[in-house]
Protein backbone atom coordinates (compact mmCIF):
# COMPACT_ATOMS: atom_id res chain seq x y z
CA UNK A 1 0.00 0.00 0.00
CA UNK A 2 2.85 2.54 0.64
CA UNK A 3 4.65 1.61 -2.58
CA UNK A 4 1.21 2.63 -4.56
CA UNK A 5 0.96 5.53 -2.81
CA UNK A 6 4.56 6.17 -3.10
CA UNK A 7 3.85 5.78 -6.87
CA UNK A 8 0.85 7.92 -6.90
CA UNK A 9 2.74 11.07 -5.10
CA UNK A 10 5.29 11.02 -7.78
CA UNK A 11 2.99 11.05 -10.75
CA UNK A 12 1.05 13.82 -9.64
CA UNK A 13 3.54 16.06 -8.94
CA UNK A 14 4.77 14.96 -12.16
CA UNK A 15 2.15 15.85 -13.76
CA UNK A 16 1.56 19.48 -11.96
CA UNK A 17 5.08 20.77 -12.90
CA UNK A 18 4.12 19.83 -16.26
CA UNK A 19 1.21 22.27 -16.17
CA UNK A 20 3.08 25.20 -14.53
CA UNK A 21 5.71 24.58 -17.39
CA UNK A 22 6.42 28.26 -18.80
CA UNK A 23 6.32 28.49 -22.90
CA UNK A 24 9.19 28.83 -24.86
CA UNK A 25 11.07 32.20 -25.00
CA UNK A 26 10.96 33.26 -28.24
CA UNK A 27 13.92 35.53 -28.76
CA UNK A 28 14.91 37.93 -31.92
CA UNK A 29 16.88 35.44 -34.39
CA UNK A 30 20.13 36.66 -33.61
CA UNK A 31 19.98 36.55 -29.78
CA UNK A 32 18.26 32.63 -30.66
CA UNK A 33 21.24 31.74 -32.40
CA UNK A 34 23.79 32.96 -30.39
CA UNK A 35 22.32 31.45 -27.09
CA UNK A 36 21.58 27.92 -29.29
CA UNK A 37 25.12 28.06 -29.55
CA UNK A 38 25.87 28.48 -25.86
CA UNK A 39 22.89 25.93 -24.22
CA UNK A 40 22.29 24.03 -27.12
CA UNK A 41 18.94 23.77 -29.19
CA UNK A 42 17.43 21.84 -26.67
CA UNK A 43 16.90 25.09 -24.39
CA UNK A 44 16.16 27.53 -26.97
CA UNK A 45 13.07 26.92 -30.13
CA UNK A 46 14.95 27.98 -33.08
CA UNK A 47 12.12 27.24 -35.61
CA UNK A 48 10.71 30.21 -36.95
CA UNK A 49 6.52 30.73 -35.65
CA UNK A 50 4.43 28.58 -38.11
CA UNK A 51 1.92 31.71 -38.53
CA UNK A 52 3.57 33.41 -40.71
CA UNK A 53 1.41 32.79 -44.08
CA UNK A 54 2.72 32.80 -47.45
CA UNK A 55 1.14 34.51 -50.51
CA UNK A 56 -0.85 32.63 -52.89
CA UNK A 57 1.13 31.43 -55.47
CA UNK A 58 -0.14 33.07 -59.36
CA UNK A 59 -0.28 30.60 -61.95
CA UNK A 60 2.37 30.31 -64.60
CA UNK A 61 3.67 28.35 -67.38
CA UNK A 62 7.23 25.93 -65.91
CA UNK A 63 10.36 27.86 -66.97
CA UNK A 64 13.15 25.68 -66.16
CA UNK A 65 16.84 26.79 -66.32
CA UNK A 66 19.16 25.38 -68.57
CA UNK A 67 22.14 23.10 -67.30
CA UNK A 68 25.42 24.44 -67.87
CA UNK A 69 28.97 23.72 -67.04
CA UNK A 70 30.40 26.22 -64.56
CA UNK A 71 33.13 28.56 -65.91
CA UNK A 72 34.55 29.44 -62.85
CA UNK A 73 32.69 32.61 -62.00
CA UNK A 74 29.33 32.34 -59.67
CA UNK A 75 25.82 32.99 -61.08
CA UNK A 76 22.59 33.44 -59.80
CA UNK A 77 21.11 30.06 -58.96
CA UNK A 78 17.76 30.93 -59.69
CA UNK A 79 14.77 31.83 -62.87
CA UNK A 80 13.13 34.65 -61.59
CA UNK A 81 10.83 33.84 -64.72
CA UNK A 82 9.96 30.66 -62.56
CA UNK A 83 6.95 31.37 -59.62
CA UNK A 84 7.93 30.62 -56.22
CA UNK A 85 5.99 27.86 -54.51
CA UNK A 86 5.27 28.33 -50.49
CA UNK A 87 6.87 26.39 -48.15
CA UNK A 88 6.45 25.97 -44.46
CA UNK A 89 8.23 25.06 -41.32
CA UNK A 90 8.08 21.55 -39.92
CA UNK A 91 8.96 22.59 -36.45
CA UNK A 92 12.02 19.92 -35.38
CA UNK A 93 15.26 20.50 -38.17
CA UNK A 94 16.10 16.97 -38.41
CA UNK A 95 12.31 15.24 -38.26
CA UNK A 96 9.46 15.46 -40.70
CA UNK A 97 6.38 16.34 -38.39
CA UNK A 98 3.49 13.83 -38.13
CA UNK A 99 0.75 16.99 -38.60
CA UNK A 100 0.87 19.04 -42.33
CA UNK A 101 2.86 22.24 -42.79
CA UNK A 102 0.02 24.69 -41.42
CA UNK A 103 1.13 27.04 -43.66
CA UNK A 104 0.64 25.05 -46.44
CA UNK A 105 -2.96 23.30 -47.03
CA UNK A 106 -2.26 19.26 -48.02
CA UNK A 107 -3.22 19.31 -51.53
CA UNK A 108 -5.84 16.73 -52.96
CA UNK A 109 -2.97 14.68 -54.41
CA UNK A 110 -0.95 14.74 -51.39
CA UNK A 111 -1.86 10.82 -50.18
CA UNK A 112 -1.62 9.70 -54.22
CA UNK A 113 1.88 8.44 -55.34
CA UNK A 114 3.01 6.87 -58.67
CA UNK A 115 4.62 3.56 -58.91
CA UNK A 116 6.30 3.02 -62.00
CA UNK A 117 8.56 0.24 -63.41
CA UNK A 118 11.74 1.21 -61.74
CA UNK A 119 10.61 3.59 -59.41
CA UNK A 120 7.92 5.56 -56.85
CA UNK A 121 7.47 9.10 -57.34
CA UNK A 122 4.95 11.47 -55.48
CA UNK A 123 2.49 12.95 -56.96
CA UNK A 124 3.83 16.32 -56.98
CA UNK A 125 6.91 15.18 -59.25
CA UNK A 126 3.92 13.05 -61.24
CA UNK A 127 2.07 16.83 -62.00
CA UNK A 128 5.52 18.63 -62.83
CA UNK A 129 5.83 15.97 -65.16
CA UNK A 130 1.92 16.21 -66.63
CA UNK A 131 2.85 20.17 -66.55
CA UNK A 132 5.88 19.64 -69.22
CA UNK A 133 4.13 17.43 -71.65
CA UNK A 134 0.58 19.75 -71.78
CA UNK A 135 2.84 22.83 -72.10
CA UNK A 136 4.27 20.63 -75.40
CA UNK A 137 0.62 19.52 -76.24
CA UNK A 138 -0.94 22.48 -76.40
CA UNK A 139 1.95 24.14 -78.12
CA UNK A 140 4.24 22.13 -80.68
CA UNK A 141 3.04 21.48 -84.42
CA UNK A 142 4.66 18.71 -84.55
CA UNK A 143 3.30 15.65 -85.22
CA UNK A 144 2.84 14.24 -81.94
CA UNK A 145 4.22 10.62 -80.45
CA UNK A 146 2.03 8.54 -78.54
CA UNK A 147 2.15 8.98 -75.24
CA UNK A 148 4.45 6.88 -72.98
CA UNK A 149 4.04 3.98 -70.58
CA UNK A 150 5.13 6.80 -67.72
CA UNK A 151 3.22 8.97 -69.10
CA UNK A 152 -0.04 6.96 -69.25
CA UNK A 153 0.50 5.77 -65.90
CA UNK A 154 0.40 9.10 -64.42
CA UNK A 155 -2.91 9.94 -66.14
CA UNK A 156 -4.25 6.58 -64.56
CA UNK A 157 -3.94 7.80 -61.00
CA UNK A 158 -4.59 11.29 -62.17
CA UNK A 159 -8.59 10.39 -62.61
CA UNK A 160 -9.98 7.03 -63.20
CA UNK A 161 -11.46 6.08 -67.06
CA UNK A 162 -14.65 8.20 -67.45
CA UNK A 163 -16.92 6.36 -68.90
CA UNK A 164 -20.41 8.14 -69.86
CA UNK A 165 -22.54 5.02 -70.38
CA UNK A 166 -21.44 3.38 -67.31
CA UNK A 167 -23.14 3.02 -64.55
CA UNK A 168 -20.14 3.28 -62.15
CA UNK A 169 -19.57 6.48 -61.01
CA UNK A 170 -16.71 9.08 -62.34
CA UNK A 171 -14.91 11.55 -62.79
CA UNK A 172 -16.56 14.61 -64.77
CA UNK A 173 -15.50 15.34 -68.12
CA UNK A 174 -14.86 18.87 -69.22
CA UNK A 175 -13.09 20.61 -72.02
CA UNK A 176 -9.77 18.86 -72.75
CA UNK A 177 -8.04 22.06 -73.77
CA UNK A 178 -8.99 23.26 -70.10
CA UNK A 179 -7.50 19.99 -68.69
CA UNK A 180 -3.89 20.82 -70.35
CA UNK A 181 -4.12 24.27 -69.54
CA UNK A 182 -4.34 23.97 -65.52
CA UNK A 183 -1.77 21.26 -65.84
CA UNK A 184 0.51 23.61 -67.56
CA UNK A 185 -0.62 25.83 -65.27
CA UNK A 186 0.05 24.52 -62.23
CA UNK A 187 2.98 25.77 -59.55
CA UNK A 188 4.47 22.41 -57.80
CA UNK A 189 6.74 22.58 -54.67
CA UNK A 190 9.38 20.45 -54.54
CA UNK A 191 8.37 17.68 -53.11
CA UNK A 192 10.78 14.88 -52.29
CA UNK A 193 8.81 12.22 -50.26
CA UNK A 194 5.85 11.52 -47.94
CA UNK A 195 5.05 10.81 -44.69
CA UNK A 196 1.35 10.11 -43.79
CA UNK A 197 -0.38 13.24 -45.24
CA UNK A 198 1.90 15.25 -45.20
CA UNK A 199 4.43 16.62 -47.65
CA UNK A 200 8.18 16.11 -47.52
CA UNK A 201 9.53 19.60 -49.09
CA UNK A 202 12.70 21.30 -48.92
CA UNK A 203 11.38 22.51 -44.91
CA UNK A 204 11.47 19.55 -44.07
CA UNK A 205 15.30 18.63 -44.88
CA UNK A 206 17.25 19.54 -42.32
CA UNK A 207 18.67 22.87 -41.52
CA UNK A 208 22.50 21.49 -41.07
CA UNK A 209 22.66 19.59 -43.74
CA UNK A 210 21.55 15.65 -44.03
CA UNK A 211 23.60 12.74 -45.84
CA UNK A 212 21.50 10.03 -47.60
CA UNK A 213 23.05 6.27 -46.71
CA UNK A 214 21.22 3.03 -46.98
CA UNK A 215 21.02 0.31 -49.95
CA UNK A 216 18.51 2.84 -51.75
CA UNK A 217 20.31 6.08 -51.40
CA UNK A 218 21.60 6.05 -54.71
CA UNK A 219 17.78 5.78 -56.02
CA UNK A 220 16.84 8.01 -53.84
CA UNK A 221 19.30 11.13 -54.72
CA UNK A 222 17.82 10.07 -58.17
CA UNK A 223 14.43 10.77 -56.93
CA UNK A 224 15.66 14.04 -55.16
CA UNK A 225 17.09 15.09 -59.35
CA UNK A 226 13.45 14.51 -60.37
CA UNK A 227 11.84 16.52 -57.69
CA UNK A 228 14.11 19.48 -58.54
CA UNK A 229 13.63 18.97 -62.00
CA UNK A 230 9.73 18.70 -62.24
CA UNK A 231 9.70 21.92 -59.34
CA UNK A 232 7.98 25.02 -60.42
CA UNK A 233 10.80 26.98 -59.15
CA UNK A 234 14.17 24.70 -57.76
CA UNK A 235 17.09 24.17 -58.31
CA UNK A 236 20.16 21.92 -57.55
CA UNK A 237 23.79 22.77 -58.17
CA UNK A 238 26.20 19.60 -57.96
CA UNK A 239 29.30 18.38 -59.82
CA UNK A 240 29.30 16.58 -63.13
CA UNK A 241 31.05 13.76 -61.93
CA UNK A 242 27.92 13.04 -59.12
CA UNK A 243 25.44 14.21 -62.10
CA UNK A 244 27.14 11.25 -64.37
CA UNK A 245 27.18 8.81 -61.54
CA UNK A 246 23.45 9.48 -61.05
CA UNK A 247 22.20 9.86 -64.77
CA UNK A 248 25.14 8.42 -66.64
CA UNK A 249 25.31 10.46 -70.63
CA UNK A 250 21.88 11.11 -71.06
CA UNK A 251 20.50 14.16 -71.86
CA UNK A 252 20.42 17.03 -68.61
CA UNK A 253 17.58 17.56 -66.49
CA UNK A 254 16.24 20.66 -66.67
CA UNK A 255 16.53 22.97 -63.28
CA UNK A 256 20.34 21.36 -62.58
CA UNK A 257 23.08 24.35 -62.71
CA UNK A 258 26.37 21.59 -63.36
CA UNK A 259 30.02 22.53 -61.86
CA UNK A 260 33.09 20.95 -62.61
CA UNK A 261 34.26 19.64 -59.29
CA UNK A 262 32.91 19.91 -55.51
CA UNK A 263 35.07 22.84 -54.87
CA UNK A 264 33.26 25.01 -57.42
CA UNK A 265 29.90 23.40 -56.23
CA UNK A 266 30.36 24.98 -52.69
CA UNK A 267 31.74 28.39 -54.05
CA UNK A 268 28.55 28.86 -56.39
CA UNK A 269 26.60 28.04 -53.24
CA UNK A 270 28.89 30.72 -51.30
CA UNK A 271 28.17 33.30 -53.28
CA UNK A 272 24.67 32.55 -54.06
CA UNK A 273 24.01 33.02 -50.15
CA UNK A 274 25.47 36.49 -50.71
CA UNK A 275 23.30 37.08 -53.20
CA UNK A 276 20.12 36.13 -51.66
CA UNK A 277 21.72 37.78 -48.34
CA UNK A 278 21.78 40.90 -50.01
CA UNK A 279 18.54 41.27 -51.71
CA UNK A 280 16.63 40.45 -48.11
CA UNK A 281 15.48 43.58 -46.80
CA UNK A 282 15.97 41.94 -43.03
CA UNK A 283 18.36 38.86 -43.26
CA UNK A 284 17.09 38.05 -40.24
CA UNK A 285 13.67 38.18 -40.48
CA UNK A 286 12.71 36.25 -43.39
CA UNK A 287 9.27 36.27 -44.57
CA UNK A 288 6.97 34.43 -46.78
CA UNK A 289 6.91 38.10 -49.05
CA UNK A 290 11.16 37.95 -49.76
CA UNK A 291 11.15 33.90 -49.84
CA UNK A 292 13.56 32.66 -52.50
CA UNK A 293 13.31 29.67 -54.76
CA UNK A 294 14.70 26.39 -53.12
CA UNK A 295 18.06 25.70 -53.80
CA UNK A 296 19.86 22.30 -53.03
CA UNK A 297 23.42 21.83 -53.22
CA UNK A 298 23.58 17.86 -54.18
CA UNK A 299 27.28 16.72 -53.15
CA UNK A 300 29.47 14.33 -52.76
CA UNK A 301 31.54 13.93 -48.87
CA UNK A 302 34.16 16.55 -48.78
CA UNK A 303 37.37 16.76 -46.70
CA UNK A 304 36.55 20.61 -45.88
CA UNK A 305 33.59 19.75 -43.72
CA UNK A 306 33.42 22.97 -41.67
CA UNK A 307 32.72 24.47 -44.72
CA UNK A 308 30.48 22.63 -45.89
CA UNK A 309 28.59 23.16 -42.40
CA UNK A 310 29.24 26.62 -42.66
CA UNK A 311 27.46 26.76 -45.66
CA UNK A 312 24.57 24.14 -44.39
CA UNK A 313 23.76 26.90 -41.10
CA UNK A 314 23.42 30.26 -43.74
CA UNK A 315 21.75 28.73 -46.22
CA UNK A 316 19.48 27.12 -43.97
CA UNK A 317 17.92 31.24 -43.87
CA UNK A 318 17.77 31.67 -47.00
CA UNK A 319 15.86 28.30 -48.37
CA UNK A 320 19.01 26.52 -48.81
CA UNK A 321 19.54 22.58 -47.73
CA UNK A 322 22.58 20.54 -48.31
CA UNK A 323 22.48 17.16 -49.46
CA UNK A 324 25.87 14.88 -48.73
CA UNK A 325 25.26 11.48 -51.08
CA UNK A 326 27.42 9.44 -48.39
CA UNK A 327 27.38 10.01 -44.28
CA UNK A 328 26.93 13.33 -42.91
CA UNK A 329 28.90 13.41 -39.28
CA UNK A 330 27.80 17.68 -38.85
CA UNK A 331 24.43 16.78 -39.61
CA UNK A 332 21.72 13.86 -39.68
CA UNK A 333 21.94 11.23 -41.96
CA UNK A 334 18.97 9.09 -43.45
CA UNK A 335 19.12 5.99 -43.99
CA UNK A 336 17.67 4.73 -47.06
CA UNK A 337 16.31 1.15 -47.99
CA UNK A 338 15.41 -0.25 -51.12
CA UNK A 339 11.47 1.12 -51.11
CA UNK A 340 12.19 4.56 -50.01
CA UNK A 341 11.36 4.03 -46.40
CA UNK A 342 13.54 6.31 -44.68
CA UNK A 343 14.92 6.85 -41.18
CA UNK A 344 16.70 8.90 -38.64
CA UNK A 345 18.32 6.97 -36.24
CA UNK A 346 15.80 5.12 -34.58
CA UNK A 347 12.87 7.87 -36.19
CA UNK A 348 10.85 7.23 -39.40
CA UNK A 349 11.22 10.03 -42.01
CA UNK A 350 8.72 8.51 -44.28
CA UNK A 351 9.48 7.22 -47.64
CA UNK A 352 10.90 9.28 -50.55
CA UNK A 353 11.25 9.13 -54.45
CA UNK A 354 13.21 6.06 -55.99
CA UNK A 355 14.04 5.76 -59.35
CA UNK A 356 16.32 3.46 -61.18
CA UNK A 357 18.13 4.78 -63.70
CA UNK A 358 16.01 3.64 -66.68
CA UNK A 359 13.10 5.26 -64.84
CA UNK A 360 15.32 8.82 -64.86
CA UNK A 361 15.73 8.06 -68.40
CA UNK A 362 11.66 7.97 -69.15
CA UNK A 363 11.21 11.04 -66.66
CA UNK A 364 13.93 13.50 -68.42
CA UNK A 365 12.58 12.41 -71.85
CA UNK A 366 9.28 13.74 -70.62
CA UNK A 367 10.83 16.73 -69.49
CA UNK A 368 12.85 17.25 -72.94
CA UNK A 369 11.48 19.75 -75.36
CA UNK A 370 10.01 18.53 -78.40
CA UNK A 371 12.00 18.19 -81.82
CA UNK A 372 11.61 17.25 -85.68
CA UNK A 373 13.92 13.99 -84.39
CA UNK A 374 11.17 12.87 -81.46
CA UNK A 375 8.55 13.93 -83.26
CA UNK A 376 6.07 10.94 -84.69
CA UNK A 377 6.47 9.93 -88.17
CA UNK A 378 3.57 10.35 -90.53
CA UNK A 379 0.79 8.22 -90.68
CA UNK A 380 -0.26 5.57 -93.31
CA UNK A 381 -2.74 6.07 -96.01
CA UNK A 382 -6.41 5.68 -94.35
CA UNK A 383 -7.58 2.81 -96.44
CA UNK A 384 -10.57 3.62 -99.23
CA UNK A 385 -13.72 4.87 -98.24
CA UNK A 386 -16.84 2.60 -98.61
CA UNK A 387 -20.10 4.84 -98.12
CA UNK A 388 -21.92 1.27 -98.47
CA UNK A 389 -20.34 -0.43 -95.88
CA UNK A 390 -23.08 -1.85 -93.53
CA UNK A 391 -21.38 -0.71 -90.50
CA UNK A 392 -20.90 2.81 -89.57
CA UNK A 393 -18.13 4.35 -87.25
CA UNK A 394 -17.92 7.55 -85.99
CA UNK A 395 -15.18 8.53 -83.42
CA UNK A 396 -15.47 12.49 -84.06
CA UNK A 397 -17.40 13.76 -81.39
CA UNK A 398 -19.83 11.45 -79.48
CA UNK A 399 -18.64 7.78 -80.24
CA UNK A 400 -21.38 5.91 -82.08
CA UNK A 401 -21.90 2.73 -84.43
CA UNK A 402 -24.48 2.59 -86.64
CA UNK A 403 -26.28 0.24 -89.22
CA UNK A 404 -28.82 0.76 -91.59
CA UNK A 405 -31.42 -1.26 -89.06
CA UNK A 406 -30.02 -0.12 -86.18
CA UNK A 407 -29.10 3.55 -85.57
CA UNK A 408 -27.47 3.08 -82.57
CA UNK A 409 -25.67 -0.18 -81.18
CA UNK A 410 -24.46 -0.01 -77.60
CA UNK A 411 -21.02 -1.16 -77.12
CA UNK A 412 -21.56 -2.41 -73.55
CA UNK A 413 -17.44 -2.80 -72.06
CA UNK A 414 -15.52 0.94 -71.74
CA UNK A 415 -12.59 -1.03 -72.30
CA UNK A 416 -14.45 -2.49 -76.29
CA UNK A 417 -14.87 1.26 -76.65
CA UNK A 418 -11.21 1.87 -76.69
CA UNK A 419 -10.65 -0.64 -79.03
CA UNK A 420 -12.73 0.35 -81.77
CA UNK A 421 -11.36 4.16 -81.56
CA UNK A 422 -8.09 2.42 -80.90
CA UNK A 423 -8.21 0.48 -84.45
CA UNK A 424 -10.00 3.21 -85.93
CA UNK A 425 -7.16 5.52 -85.30
CA UNK A 426 -4.58 2.87 -86.69
CA UNK A 427 -6.27 1.38 -90.00
CA UNK A 428 -3.07 -0.47 -90.65
CA UNK A 429 -3.92 -2.72 -87.93
CA UNK A 430 -2.66 -2.73 -84.26
CA UNK A 431 -1.13 -6.19 -82.25
CA UNK A 432 -1.93 -8.26 -79.52
CA UNK A 433 0.84 -6.34 -77.52
CA UNK A 434 -0.04 -2.90 -78.76
CA UNK A 435 -3.56 -3.27 -77.36
CA UNK A 436 -2.35 -4.68 -74.07
CA UNK A 437 0.07 -2.10 -73.42
CA UNK A 438 -1.91 0.96 -74.21
CA UNK A 439 -5.41 0.02 -72.97
CA UNK A 440 -5.31 -2.64 -70.44
CA UNK A 441 -1.89 -1.47 -69.30
CA UNK A 442 -2.91 -0.59 -65.59
CA UNK A 443 -3.37 -4.09 -65.27
CA UNK A 444 -1.60 -7.98 -64.28
CA UNK A 445 -0.87 -9.74 -67.39
CA UNK A 446 -3.13 -12.20 -66.47
CA UNK A 447 -6.06 -10.25 -66.10
CA UNK A 448 -5.26 -7.93 -69.21
CA UNK A 449 -5.26 -11.12 -71.16
CA UNK A 450 -8.34 -11.87 -69.95
CA UNK A 451 -10.36 -8.28 -70.27
CA UNK A 452 -8.66 -7.88 -74.35
CA UNK A 453 -9.98 -11.77 -75.02
CA UNK A 454 -13.46 -10.46 -73.64
CA UNK A 455 -13.59 -7.52 -75.44
CA UNK A 456 -12.22 -8.71 -78.60
CA UNK A 457 -15.33 -11.11 -78.92
CA UNK A 458 -17.59 -8.56 -77.90
CA UNK A 459 -16.61 -6.26 -80.50
CA UNK A 460 -16.66 -8.98 -82.95
CA UNK A 461 -20.10 -10.16 -82.24
CA UNK A 462 -21.56 -6.36 -82.99
CA UNK A 463 -19.71 -6.39 -86.03
CA UNK A 464 -21.01 -9.27 -87.93
CA UNK A 465 -23.20 -9.81 -90.02
CA UNK A 466 -24.52 -12.18 -93.11
CA UNK A 467 -21.50 -14.55 -91.31
CA UNK A 468 -18.55 -11.88 -91.37
CA UNK A 469 -16.88 -9.60 -89.28
CA UNK A 470 -15.89 -6.57 -89.69
CA UNK A 471 -13.04 -7.19 -87.06
CA UNK A 472 -10.28 -8.80 -88.80
CA UNK A 473 -7.17 -11.20 -87.18
CA UNK A 474 -3.95 -11.90 -89.60
CA UNK A 475 -1.57 -13.43 -87.72
CA UNK A 476 -1.19 -11.21 -84.37
CA UNK A 477 -2.32 -8.41 -85.89
CA UNK A 478 -6.21 -7.06 -85.39
CA UNK A 479 -7.62 -4.32 -87.69
CA UNK A 480 -10.88 -3.16 -88.90
CA UNK A 481 -12.45 -4.42 -92.60
CA UNK A 482 -13.05 -1.00 -94.57
CA UNK A 483 -15.21 -3.31 -97.05
CA UNK A 484 -17.55 -3.96 -94.04
CA UNK A 485 -17.15 -0.33 -91.92
CA UNK A 486 -16.98 3.38 -92.80
CA UNK A 487 -15.19 5.82 -89.95
CA UNK A 488 -15.69 9.04 -90.43
CA UNK A 489 -11.89 9.54 -89.22
CA UNK A 490 -10.90 7.81 -92.58
CA UNK A 491 -13.57 9.83 -94.78
CA UNK A 492 -11.87 13.31 -93.13
CA UNK A 493 -8.13 12.29 -94.00
CA UNK A 494 -9.04 10.93 -97.63
CA UNK A 495 -10.47 14.26 -98.09
CA UNK A 496 -7.38 16.51 -96.37
CA UNK A 497 -5.10 13.86 -99.03
CA UNK A 498 -7.20 15.53 -102.16
CA UNK A 499 -6.74 18.36 -100.80
CA UNK A 500 -10.66 19.71 -100.39
CA UNK A 501 -10.15 21.50 -97.20
CA UNK A 502 -13.82 22.31 -96.96
CA UNK A 503 -15.12 18.47 -96.81
CA UNK A 504 -12.50 17.61 -94.56
CA UNK A 505 -13.49 20.55 -91.94
CA UNK A 506 -17.04 20.05 -92.39
CA UNK A 507 -16.46 16.12 -90.92
CA UNK A 508 -14.82 17.50 -88.20
CA UNK A 509 -17.83 16.99 -85.78
CA UNK A 510 -16.20 17.30 -82.35
CA UNK A 511 -13.09 15.67 -81.06
CA UNK A 512 -12.28 12.45 -80.75
CA UNK A 513 -14.22 9.98 -78.51
CA UNK A 514 -15.91 13.39 -76.95
CA UNK A 515 -17.39 12.28 -72.90
CA UNK A 516 -14.01 9.97 -72.36
CA UNK A 517 -10.49 10.97 -71.03
CA UNK A 518 -8.89 7.46 -71.83
CA UNK A 519 -5.04 8.07 -70.93
CA UNK A 520 -3.52 7.54 -74.32
CA UNK A 521 -5.85 10.24 -75.72
CA UNK A 522 -5.15 13.67 -75.70
CA UNK A 523 -2.00 13.01 -78.23
CA UNK A 524 -4.58 11.42 -80.89
CA UNK A 525 -6.58 14.74 -79.77
CA UNK A 526 -4.30 17.06 -80.39
CA UNK A 527 -2.72 16.01 -83.49
CA UNK A 528 -6.35 16.21 -85.20
CA UNK A 529 -6.57 19.82 -83.88
CA UNK A 530 -3.77 20.83 -85.34
CA UNK A 531 -4.94 19.48 -89.06
CA UNK A 532 -7.91 21.18 -88.83
CA UNK A 533 -7.08 23.90 -87.42
CA UNK A 534 -4.29 24.24 -90.32
CA UNK A 535 -6.98 23.61 -92.86
CA UNK A 536 -8.74 26.40 -91.64
CA UNK A 537 -6.00 28.86 -92.36
CA UNK A 538 -5.00 27.53 -95.60
CA UNK A 539 -8.78 28.20 -96.12
CA UNK A 540 -8.43 31.91 -94.93
CA UNK A 541 -6.21 32.44 -98.07
CA UNK A 542 -8.50 31.26 -100.86
CA UNK A 543 -11.79 32.85 -100.18
CA UNK A 544 -12.39 36.82 -101.46
CA UNK A 545 -13.66 38.76 -98.59
CA UNK A 546 -12.02 39.28 -95.19
CA UNK A 547 -15.45 38.17 -93.72
CA UNK A 548 -15.07 34.34 -94.86
CA UNK A 549 -11.65 34.43 -93.70
CA UNK A 550 -12.50 35.56 -90.44
CA UNK A 551 -15.40 32.86 -90.36
CA UNK A 552 -12.61 30.30 -91.68
CA UNK A 553 -9.86 31.80 -88.20
CA UNK A 554 -12.38 31.73 -85.36
CA UNK A 555 -13.44 28.34 -86.62
CA UNK A 556 -9.76 27.45 -86.36
CA UNK A 557 -9.19 29.07 -83.07
CA UNK A 558 -12.70 27.39 -81.63
CA UNK A 559 -10.83 24.19 -82.33
CA UNK A 560 -7.35 24.85 -81.81
CA UNK A 561 -6.64 27.84 -79.38
CA UNK A 562 -3.72 27.29 -80.07
CA UNK A 563 -2.94 28.15 -83.60
CA UNK A 564 -0.97 31.16 -84.76
CA UNK A 565 -1.72 31.49 -88.01
CA UNK A 566 -5.50 31.42 -87.03
CA UNK A 567 -5.14 34.20 -84.54
CA UNK A 568 -3.11 36.21 -86.98
CA UNK A 569 -5.20 36.27 -90.11
CA UNK A 570 -9.02 36.61 -87.51
CA UNK A 571 -6.46 39.69 -86.41
CA UNK A 572 -5.79 41.19 -89.87
CA UNK A 573 -9.77 40.33 -90.71
CA UNK A 574 -11.23 42.12 -88.03
CA UNK A 575 -8.76 45.46 -89.02
CA UNK A 576 -9.90 45.43 -92.60
CA UNK A 577 -13.48 45.08 -91.41
CA UNK A 578 -12.79 47.93 -89.08
CA UNK A 579 -13.48 46.65 -85.93
CA UNK A 580 -10.01 47.37 -83.56
CA UNK A 581 -11.64 46.48 -80.40
CA UNK A 582 -12.30 42.55 -81.24
CA UNK A 583 -8.63 42.57 -82.68
CA UNK A 584 -7.39 43.82 -79.47
CA UNK A 585 -8.84 41.19 -77.43
CA UNK A 586 -7.54 38.60 -80.07
CA UNK A 587 -4.19 40.15 -79.39
CA UNK A 588 -4.80 40.05 -75.98
CA UNK A 589 -5.93 36.24 -76.37
CA UNK A 590 -2.99 35.34 -78.11
CA UNK A 591 -0.48 36.85 -76.40
CA UNK A 592 -1.93 35.23 -72.83
CA UNK A 593 -1.51 32.01 -74.70
CA UNK A 594 1.14 31.26 -76.92
CA UNK A 595 3.80 34.65 -75.49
Amino acid sequence: MLWLLLVLSLGLEAWLRLARRPPPIMLPRPMRILAAGMLGTSVVTLTTAAHASPPAASLSTANHPTTHRSSGHAAPVHNAARPVPAHAGTGNPDVVQDQPDADRPASIHTQRAVDLPGGWIVWPVAAGILAATAITLLRSRITLAPASALLRAIRAVRHRVSDPDSQQPHAAVGDDIAVLEQDANTVLPLTIGLRGATEIGIDSLPSNGVGVTGPGSTDALRGILAAAATCTSAAIVMSADLLHTLTGTHPPLPGITMTKDTHTAMHTIQMEIHRRYTLTPEPTKPTAKHRHPPLLLLIEPVSDSRRLAALAELGSHHNIRIVVAGQWHAGATWSVDRHGHTRSGTTAVGRINMLNPEALTQITHELQPLTEHTANPAQAAPPSSQPSAPFHLRILGALQLTTASHPAIHIRRSDSRQIAVYLALHPDGATRDDLLEHIFGHMTMASATTSLDSCLYELRRLLTIDGHSALVRLDDQYRLDPQLVAVDWWQLLHHLQRGDLTQATAHYTGHIADGHTWDWLPEYRQNTRHLIADAHATLTRTVATPNHALTHALAGINIDPYSTACYDTAISAYMQLDQPDHAQALREEKARRLI
